[in-house]
């Protein structure tokens, strides 16, 4: 369906042609010259009224699927599926402002940042204190734009009598982010509609945790009857990918009173929790009465050091490493529920030797060795329960070029 596109007037005259000629032959039609000739005529004329219509018509028949609809219609879609969108959000900032003879600063009042360009505007009535007031504005464009940097100055757009001109920043209340990636928002309704809710499956505790900003997988296992053990992987490369944030209490709240006990806590891993808990905050209309859920704060990540010696262009380090982390982030542990196969568990030596080769434009090198987390030369390992691989080390030509524990990248000569 993604690869429909639009047709020009002789494809579409060439098209109904053919068909012509094969009904004509298929009924014996003996038509003259001329008549063929006005067939002609006709099909010009034809197909340049239906090469105007059919891009209308197939952008109709392209909103009909959620593989190739409009960022409007894949809303509804969304809703169809019950996957909201995640829209940017806002900055919230602290000011404060110093030398004030007014009794309070009103509610949407316009600062102005010079530099950026950007606009905020108080959201409430502040009054003074010792001549100082600490207000709250918000940015009026969402976004990670409207996060400024403690001190930055803001200039007010509309002045008034006892309020100073300027103002300074002193804390961030809230992050502004970004508006979801469209892609991002269309995998996702994709996979609700291809893992549907199986009343507490493995694949459901998936399901729901993927669904948190910032989380791009779990690894569900089952080790002992009624308790469920999940892995959370978060966006971002290597060891990054550590969900942030604590969970208190542990693992899951109780019900008291017949009513949901609140949870308590900050980042992603309390937003995991309440996502598998209820549809929404303080519901409880998800995970299983009885079901019992130890949430890891992490996966198990595994080293790895790759050695390559006799390396011809050292130009080609940082493609290398490129190439090593990108492959190693991509690695899952095989699991059946997810149809994650054990290929992909694999870390060999071979793939990633020879994915460094075909980039290196005919530059070879002599020797590519692969050590796990014991330092030892391997040809191929399997990734284990709950395991991600990262490269811990990048040596080339006897220098190590990475190192993940300083996070750093050296030079070579």
């Amino acid at each position: 369906m993604a690869n429909f596109k639009n047709k020009t007037i002789k494809e579409i005259h060439n098209d109904t042609i053919a068909r012509y000629n094969t009904l004509r032959l298929k009924h014996g039609d003996n038509s003259t010259l001329l008549e063929k000739a006005v067939i002609q005529s006709l099909t010009w004329a034809y197909a340049g009224v239906a090469a105007t219509l059919y891009p209308y018509a197939l952008w109709i028949y392209k909103q009909c699927f959620p593989q190739t609809c409009g960022f409007p219609a894949l809303i509804l879609w969304g809703f169809i599926a019950d996957e909201a969108y995640n829209y940017g959000q806002k900055a919230l900032l602290r000011i404060k402002l110093a030398n004030v003879s007014a009794d309070y600063l009103s509610a949407q009042v316009v600062y102005k940042e010079l530099v950026s360009g950007l606009t905020y505007k108080t959201i409430s009535q502040t009054p003074a204190v010792d001549n100082v007031i600490i207000a709250t504005v918000e940015c009026t464009k969402a976004g990670s734009c409207g996060n400024l940097e403690m001190g930055t100055e803001l200039i007010i757009a509309n002045p008034y009598a006892g309020i100073p001109d300027k103002a300074e920043v002193v804390s961030i209340l809230t992050q502004g982010t970004e508006d979801e990636d469209v892609e991002v928002y269309r995998q996702r309704i994709l996979n609700k509609f291809r893992k549907k809710s199986q009343c507490g499956a493995p694949r459901d505790y998936h399901t729901w945790g993927v669904s948190v900003s910032g989380i791009i997988d779990m690894l569900p296992y089952i080790f002992e009857e009624g308790t469920i053990t999940l892995f959370p992987v978060a966006d971002g490369s290597g060891k990054d990918r550590t969900p942030s944030g604590k969970l208190s209490p542990s693992p899951f709240p109780e019900w008291e009173n017949g009513q949901f006990k609140e949870l308590e806590g900050s980042g992603q891993m309390l937003a995991i929790a309440e996502a598998i808990c209820g549809s929404e905050k303080g519901a409880h209309n998800r995970r299983p009465v009885m079901a019992k859920v130890d949430l890891r704060p992490s996966a198990n990540y595994v080293p790895f050091t790759v050695e390559i010696n006799g390396l011809e262009n050292t130009e080609h380090s940082s493609l290398i490493k490129s190439i090593i982390i990108n492959i190693l982030d991509k690695k899952r542990p095989h699991i059946v529920v997810l149809n994650y196969p054990v290929r992909n568990a694999r870390i060999n030596k071979e793939e990633l030797s020879a994915a460094c080769i075909s980039s290196m434009e005919g530059d070879m090198f002599t020797s590519f060795i692969l050590k796990d987390k014991n330092g030892k030369a391997i040809n191929e390992t399997v990734l284990g329960i709950g395991e991600l691989p990262y490269l811990n080390n990048l040596i080339i030509n006897g220098n190590t070029y990475y190192s993940s524990e300083e996070n750093q990248t050296d030079e070579i000569e």
